[in-house]
């Protein structure tokens, strides 16, 4: 018996979603990937405080679903698993790709960009961005861990005005402050000096109000 793997390469068909419009008045672009377990349709929910006349978001989301519960009621995505795990970060790369391009046209990278990755997320925008090599406005990684490939010569790109920010809530059921801190390190060992942590009041979830005052 020989058992052999192969990939096949074929068209895939994938939803994103899009919060206000780009209009000449848009001041900042977001990509923003959501949580292990999350839709994005309802993921976007928690940026609707943010000007909407300034601010044109974009939400891809993760390409497998599953179900949440035993009833099969309740759906969630995932970015990716551990099995056969570059090919899912190629279909990633390729698929966040013609997002950015038909969201906001072919010369997206010319424009201001904020990335914003939540838990599963911060490793999907981290990677893309090291990846994609646009210089950002801001990157904003959210109670989630940041690949253990990445490098410092994998954000050579970064301008000295590009900010990283990272949020962990007290009551994260995920991380403490302790088990978290090495995050903190890598992000300002291979991103620069202009990386930030804020400890706020809550657990594993993003707080509107907190994303209102970036």
């Amino acid at each position: 018996m020989k058992i052999e793997e192969r990939h096949s390469v074929f068209q895939f068909k994938a939803p994103y979603y899009t919060l206000n419009e780009l209009t000449a008045e848009t001041k900042t672009i977001w990509l923003v990937c959501h949580g292990y377990g999350q839709l994005s349709r309802y993921f976007l929910r928690r940026f609707n405080l943010l000007d909407p006349q300034e601010n044109f978001l974009i939400f891809p989301q993760g390409l497998s679903k599953f179900y949440l519960d035993l009833k099969h009621d309740r759906v969630g995505a995932t970015w990716m698993t551990k099995e056969d795990r570059l090919t899912d970060i190629d279909n990633q790369y390729a698929y966040l790709d013609h997002v950015m391009s038909d969201a906001v046209g072919a010369d997206w990278a010319d424009k201001p960009i904020n990335y914003f990755g939540f838990s599963q997320g911060v490793s999907t925008i981290s990677r893309y961005a090291a990846y994609k090599k646009k210089p950002f406005s801001k990157m904003i990684l959210w109670g989630g861990g940041i690949p253990p490939e990445l490098n410092k010569e994998d954000f050579s790109f970064m301008k000295d005005s590009s900010s990283v920010e990272l949020f962990l809530g007290d009551k994260d059921e995920f991380y403490t402050e302790e088990v978290y801190l090495p995050q903190v390190n890598k992000a300002k060992d291979i991103m620069g000096p202009n990386v930030s942590f804020t400890i706020f009041d809550g657990g594993h979830q993003i707080s509107p109000k907190l994303i209102a005052s970036l």
